[in-house]
């Protein structure tokens, strides 16, 4: 039997943790509601197993609550083994550089979703809870095409933009890349960074891979899935996915 309550005294808490601690951990809590506890209530006119089921509701509330706070779900303490958002934390102390091929990003978008990508929402979904030290966006520009105010919401973002014109050949042709200068800058900053991250989706990056993982350094790889090469999945060490969160919702 569930009923719906707020959270008691300390010394009620402490009691109740005790008692869960020895419990295995649900996957899931139950269900969204609260559960409130009255010290007060008269526990007679229970049946033995309506108690129980009180008792499991509140073990279940109890690892809830902790994993909500990220401490350690058995004992209520906040870790100290280099968790996710324990003080001083493995995670909390790396640090992180991230590089954005805008073009591959910008395409992926449309072609996916039909919206652009909100730049500010994929450095939070990659960065999550590290410490950011460099993040750089690469962008091609276009003649005829105005996109002053475009790198200005870059900046305003926290990037630092490196902006290259595309090339006309001798035969008309015209090309424009970043992965060699992309490639080039992750490598020089490597040795100053725990971790690095590109956002692009494009496998020629996993021939990076190894020199970046060499310097003892993670390589990490943010885009899209329908356009992230099955190659570069296989060269990183960790993979962020995009979805339709990660867009703007009115363009």
């Amino acid at each position: 039997m569930t009923e719906t309550q707020t959270i008691p005294d300390d010394e009620d808490v402490v009691a109740v943790e005790a008692e869960s601690a020895e419990a295995a951990p649900p996957m899931t809590h139950p269900n969204d509601a609260a559960l409130v506890l009255d010290t007060a209530e008269d526990l007679t006119v229970y049946e033995r197993e309506d108690l129980e089921d009180r008792y499991l509701d509140l073990k279940d509330e109890v690892w809830r609550l902790r994993r909500e706070l990220n401490l350690d779900p058995t004992t209520g303490r906040i870790p100290n083994n280099g968790g996710y958002a324990s003080p001083g934390g493995f995670l909390k102390r790396q640090r992180v550089a991230v590089f954005v091929d805008v073009q591959n990003m910008y395409h992926s978008a449309k072609k996916t979703y039909g919206r652009n990508l909100s730049y500010s929402r994929m450095l939070r979904a990659c960065v999550r809870n590290r410490r950011l030290v460099r993040s750089i966006a690469y962008v091609i520009e276009r003649e005829g095409i105005d996109q002053v105010s475009f790198l200005d919401h870059l900046r305003y973002c926290g990037f630092e933009v490196k902006r290259r014109e595309v090339i006309e050949r001798m035969d008309g042709s015209r090309k424009a890349e970043w992965e060699i200068g992309i490639a080039m800058d992750m490598l020089r900053i490597a040795d100053k960074v725990d971790t690095i991250i590109v956002v692009s989706g494009n496998g020629v990056f996993a021939d990076v891979a190894p020199l970046i993982r060499a310097k003892g350094v993670k390589f990490e790889c943010c885009a899209f899935r329908e356009s992230m090469s099955d190659l570069l999945i296989r060269a990183v060490d960790q993979y962020h996915l995009l979805s339709e969160d990660h867009l703007y919702q009115n363009d």
